[in-house]
Order: structure tokens, then C-alpha cells, then sequence
């Protein structure tokens, strides 16, 4: 499921192209730019994480927000999961008494993550940036001048789609720790 469609992006752009064959790849694009970025799929899915606990109170799951855990096991063992609780916002998981997560012991965790309406922040930066990839299609995105009676001045400047998530998505990034 896209949270960015070609009908949105005519809409955002203002543009409606008789030949909309390439619309389509501008949204994935963008899609695809928000994912690497956030580290996770802003969409709501399944996931199942497995790693090695390191002795500490949190758990740290591959997507957020954690929305629902639906089995945990250690080392095989199922783990009752009324003893669980999600961290709210965040993509961590804790013990309700907080017990640690045991060094050396083989967690998995199989749970939903993401929103079920994508925030309007990460809509709009996937907009603004497929609305950059199409216009550089083109050629001219990244040129401005300014002409004077006796000269002309041209700028050339950078295109990186970057500078729409930071400031606009930032809050939705996915930490890593490296323990």
C-alpha cells in the first residue's frame, strides 16, 4: 500500500501531465528515500526480530511504533506476554518488573509496527521530495538566475532531497544503539 500515489502528487504539484507513465516511479522513489532515512517502513506491519539479549531493560525491535507484541520467546521458551510492555512511541520493549533482558539468551519477538495513517510530516516530505524528482526530469531544479542590463548571473544549486527530511521528519528516525 503507497501513502504517496500519483493522484496526491498531481494534486500537491499542481500538475496534471497528459503522460503520467513516470509518476508512478517518482512516488516509490520517494518512498524508498523516507525508508532508508527513517530506518523502517512508516507503514503498519509484521515483524519478527531475533537477537541475543545483553543484560539490559530494554529490547530494541526493528520498526516503530511498536503497536501490538504478539509472541515472545527466550531460547525457545514462550514468554508470557502480560509481563511485557511496549515503550510507548519508541521501538523498545521492557519487562513490567523490570527484569532484563539476559545476557547470551535468544529473544525473539514477533510484532506490528508503523502507523495505520501515515503522519502528515512524512507525507509531505514524500511529496515534496517525488515533486523534485519529477521536476528534475527536466533539467532545470537545481538552476536559478538573475539577469542584470549588462550581465547575467547564474547559481547553481544542489539537489538533495535530504533537505526535506531532517527538518521535517527528523522526530520519526529510528535510533540505533550499538551496545
Amino acid at each position: 500500500m503507497s501513502y504517496i500515489t500519483p493522484e496526491i502528487l498531481k494534486k500537491f504539484s499542481d500538475k496534471f501531465p497528459e503522460d503520467e507513465t513516470l509518476l508512478q516511479n517518482y512516488c516509490d522513489a520517494a518512498e524508498q528515500i523516507i525508508e532508508e532515512y527513517l530506518g523502517y517502513s512508516p507503514e503498519l506491519k509484521e515483524y519478527e526480530t531475533s537477537e541475543r539479549g545483553i543484560g539490559s531493560l530494554y529490547f530494541a525491535l526493528e520498526a516503530k511504533p511498536v503497536v501490538e507484541v504478539t509472541a515472545i520467546t527466550a531460547d525457545s521458551e514462550n514468554v508470557d506476554l502480560s509481563r511485557v510492555k511496549i515503550v510507548k512511541g519508541t521501538n523498545y520493549i521492557a519487562f513490567d518488573d523490570d527484569s532484563l533482558f539476559a545476557r547470551g539468551v535468544k529473544y525473539a519477538v514477533r510484532y506490528s509496527a508503523g502507523f495505520e495513517t501515515i503522519p502528515a510530516p512524512i507525507v509531505t516530505a514524500g511529496l515534496q521530495i517525488a515533486s523534485l524528482l519529477w521536476e528534475s526530469a527536466g533539467g532545470n531544479v537545481s538552476v536559478t538566475s538573475t539577469s542584470f542590463i549588462d550581465s547575467a548571473s547564474r547559481t547553481f544549486q544542489s539537489f538533495k532531497p535530504e533537505r526535506f527530511l531532517e527538518p521535517n521528519i527528523g522526530k520519526y528516525k529510528l535510533v540505533k544503539v550499538d551496545y
